[in-house]
């Protein structure tokens, strides 16, 4: 073979090479061609029903305002399920109303902006009363215990507090504005938290008897302080922390005044420490209304506008047969001159179920069971005692505005609300209650066990609005 046709036949292999690396190149270039569009046309659908699923919430959302709106409208009254259409698209809402005046709202937002790219989103909403009852006992100004009581809960007072000889109080203690007092024995088991100082005795803030325990801190603060160097020039000398001997603090002590008597504090002790003191707790707002109660129990002897001169009679007829097993609601509204005289006597009454009762009288009670599986109480006085008067726990016909005394011993089966924002709630003589006491003033005597529980926490009528979102999930699609 000559040179010619040997450099013919190399280049005759080199363009049959080169071919197949073309051929080759342009398979990939597809392969890669076609990837990118399936990854871009991926990325569209993903985009789009990613769209799809927040429209869908947006839908559903607009669906539970709805429901709201018309919650509104009907002052509570509607139920059922309707339907309803936005820019974005439909949803189906249904409206189920719940014990003690609850509402639970369910939706379901729908997206379909074509095959494959819809979206489906669930809500469910429920409605209920304000927060309104937190502590065991929380008082506008000042609360006294006397004889052995246990408190299982917090407790709050604006001004002072008291606690007499082998009182317990499973929670803590806060005097926002005054002080902490304590007689031999008493057990505190949290923290004790004071705002002032008492003038007429040892100017304390905080006094711990001999055998007494806290086992958590004790703080004496002062109230609103301008600056935390002089403290607002209070005198430090008078917001002494007094723990006479054999008496313990588990904790630490902070305080604006000086630690004073024999008594332990197992934790440090920080003197002449400024801190300002909580500010104070309103009570929660009653508002009337008699939307927030069934038509079918709800009682009212007088109304709103217009009062009745017989109210308190016509109830206590009313109430006479059913006295073994009462239950519904009740507003009595007395016209004149209210007091002592013209009360509401609920002595041997037996609780059958939830039942609430709103008056602007005093309210007595001798004795009170009850007989239901599963019950809320709740007592309204909203009876102002007069000018200079005065509640005594010992004396039945002292101005009090609620007075239970002598075996107020509904089970844990029933949780009471007591409230009287306007004068004092007095208790003597083995009450034992599941529940809360919020009043202008507490006193309590002679083994009592007050309960917090949690049943009483929200109440219809009670706080600034009338429902609030209690909770707000997704469910599953």
């Amino acid at each position: 073979m000559t040179i010619g046709r040997i450099g013919r036949a190399l280049r005759q292999e080199e363009s049959g090479f080169a071919m197949i690396v073309a051929v080759v190149l342009l398979g990939v270039m597809g392969t890669l061609m076609a990837l990118v569009m399936s990854v871009g046309s991926h990325t569209t659908f993903a985009t789009a029903k990613g769209r799809s699923w927040v429209q869908a919430l947006h839908v559903a959302e607009a669906g539970v305002h709805q429901a709201i709106a018309k919650l509104e409208e009907t002052n509570g009254a509607f139920t059922g399920t309707f339907t309803g259409t936005t820019d974005e698209g439909n949803f189906t809402a249904t409206v189920t109303p719940q014990p003690r005046k609850r509402f639970r709202i369910d939706v379901a937002g729908i997206v379909e902006p074509g095959q494959g790219l819809g979206a489906t989103r669930r809500i469910r909403v429920t409605l209920a009363p304000p927060a309104s009852f937190l502590y065991a006992m929380l008082s506008n100004t000042s609360i006294a215990t006397k004889g052995n009581d246990v408190i299982n809960g917090d407790v709050w007072s604006n001004q002072n507090v008291l606690l007499e000889q082998g009182n317990i109080v499973h929670g803590s203690v806060t005097a926002a504005t005054g002080w902490v007092a304590t007689k031999t024995g008493v057990t505190i088991d949290e923290d004790v938290w004071t705002g002032g100082y008492d003038p007429n005795n040892l100017d304390r803030s905080v006094h711990l008897q001999a055998g007494g325990t806290i086992g958590g801190n004790v703080k004496s603060s002062v109230t609103a302080p301008p600056d935390p160097v002089t403290c607002g020039g209070e005198d430090p000398t008078r917001y002494k922390v007094r723990i006479e001997g054999t008496a313990t603090i588990v904790g630490n002590v902070t305080s604006w005044g000086p630690k004073t008597g024999s008594g332990t504090v197992q934790g440090t002790i920080a003197q002449n420490v400024c801190t300002a003191a909580s500010p104070t707790k309103p009570l929660p707002t009653f508002t009337y209304s008699a939307a927030n109660y069934d038509s079918a129990t709800h009682h009212e002897f007088g109304t709103a506008d217009a009062p009745s001169a017989t109210a308190v009679s016509d109830f206590q007829a009313h109430i006479i047969p059913e006295s073994s097993a009462m239950s519904g609601s009740y507003y009595i509204n007395q016209s004149g001159a209210a007091g002592q005289s013209v009360r509401l006597d609920l002595t041997g009454v037996t609780i059958a179920g939830d039942t609430t009762i709103i008056a602007n009288v005093p309210i007595f009670a001798n004795g009170l069971s009850d007989s239901a599986g599963d019950a809320l109480f709740t007592l309204v006085s909203t009876y102002q005692p007069p000018t200079g008067s005065v509640c005594d726990v010992n004396q039945d016909n002292s101005e009090c505005s609620i007075h239970l005394k002598n075996n107020f011993d509904p089970s844990g089966n029933t949780a009471v609300v007591i409230y009287a924002p306007y004068g004092p709630v007095a208790v003597k003589n083995n009450q034992v209650q599941f529940g809360t006491i919020y009043a202008d003033a507490i006193q309590i005597k002679n083994n009592q066990t007050l309960n917090y529980d949690s049943r009483v926490e929200r109440v219809v009528g009670f706080g600034d609005v009338t429902y609030e979102v209690e909770n707000w999930i997704e469910l599953a699609p």
